[in-house]
């Protein structure tokens, strides 16, 4: 898979997810805290590790730990959400 397809298949959703998933630790708390189901959590997961085309996580016991392929990612993650919310808060001179 190419650079460019890989970016083409990112969700920002997925990313959302992995970042929360990696301050959670688990499936279960991750749910709760975004409202959805435990379900929903792995399927995002799966599918923004596919299109990156590494694991994120280790898996143990219902536990998760980052790999190094994942704490990297998700220095970059936390960037992209910082900069998701600074474009949110953000209104140009002149919009109401």
């Amino acid at each position: 898979m190419t650079n460019n397809t890989r970016l083409a298949s990112l969700d920002w959703e997925d990313v959302r997810v992995f970042t929360a998933l990696a301050r959670q630790r688990t499936v279960a708390a991750t749910a709760q805290a975004l409202q959805t189901s435990p379900t929903a959590i792995l399927k995002r997961l799966d599918r923004l590790e596919s299109a990156l085309g590494y694991p994120l996580f280790t898996r143990n016991a219902g536990r998760l730990g980052l790999t190094r392929a994942g704490a990297a990612a998700l220095s970059d993650a936390a960037q992209m959400e910082m900069a998701a919310c600074s474009l949110v808060q953000k209104r140009p001179a002149g919009v109401p």
